[in-house]
């Protein structure tokens, strides 16, 4: 597993003010990362930059990405599962076939297991290569088992075959994106989670497809129920809510 991100500048500025962008990077390297980072960004539907590298630190990218006016930034934090810990290895993965195409992925696919061994190749790079080599559109990518966040024909993409490891903070007040495998408890309030898996590719979000995502710590838990066998799942939510809501309203004020 690793951890991902794909934001709009608006996100990048959104992050920065509720938590700061260096700490968030950092707090998703520290998650499930720590094997090497990456990062890209796109400006009027081109690739403008590719970094990478196991001594890329979450400080350099957010220093040089806020400095940057770009359109869509995608990070990546590598967890390494597939391939040796190297520069070539970290995410995300660039490739220009019959247009620029950028990958990242959360997940580990046995199913390339083959063709990744015999290349050479991290999974992720080798789905990248198919996808060009067969011009494969992103309903190809749903049939895998894992998160990918990319550019492709000058759109950015996200597709998700499950729901555990993505999440969504979207701000309609300023239109600020942004699609990461999880978010710190201390930014609340217009974080999401998606109802069924998805494909998103730059158009505007059906957020029908999506709802309310509480903190952790306001996650269901089957102590209670271990516990207290009278304690209804109504109940649980009812309490665990009250409280949610009580601290926010300190926070505001």
């Amino acid at each position: 597993m690793c951890r991902l991100v794909l934001m709009n500048k608006k996100g990048e500025k959104e992050i920065e003010k509720r938590y700061g962008m260096q700490n968030f990077l950092t707090y998703l390297e520290k998650s499930f990362g720590g094997d090497g980072n990456g990062y890209a960004l796109m400006k009027n539907s081109k690739v403008i930059k590719i970094e990478k590298g196991l001594n890329l630190s979450t400080k350099d990218i957010a220093t040089r990405i806020k400095k940057i006016n770009y359109d869509w930034c995608i990070f990546h934090t590598r967890y390494a599962s597939v391939g040796i810990k190297s520069n070539q290895n970290c995410h995300p993965f660039f490739r220009k076939g019959s247009s620029e195409e950028v990958m990242a992925m959360n997940g580990t696919e046995s199913s390339v297991g083959f063709i990744s061994k015999v290349l050479e190749k991290t999974d992720t790079e080798a789905i990248l290569d198919l996808k060009v080599k067969y011009n494969l559109e992103l309903p190809a990518l749903k049939k895998l088992g894992s998160i990918f966040v990319g550019f492709s024909k000058g759109k950015p993409y996200v597709v998700a075959d499950n729901t555990k490891n993505i999440r969504l903070l979207k701000d309609g007040r300023n239109n600020a994106i942004v699609f990461a495998s999880e978010f710190p408890d201390e930014i609340t309030g217009t974080i999401y989670k998606p109802n069924k898996c998805f494909i998103w590719n730059g158009e505007k979000i059906d957020m029908t497809n999506f709802k309310k995502c509480y903190p952790r710590k306001y996650e269901y838990s089957d102590y209670y129920f271990d516990t207290f066998p009278a304690y209804s799942l109504d109940d649980y939510y009812e309490d665990l809510y009250q409280k949610y809501y009580e601290e926010a309203e300190k926070d505001v004020a």
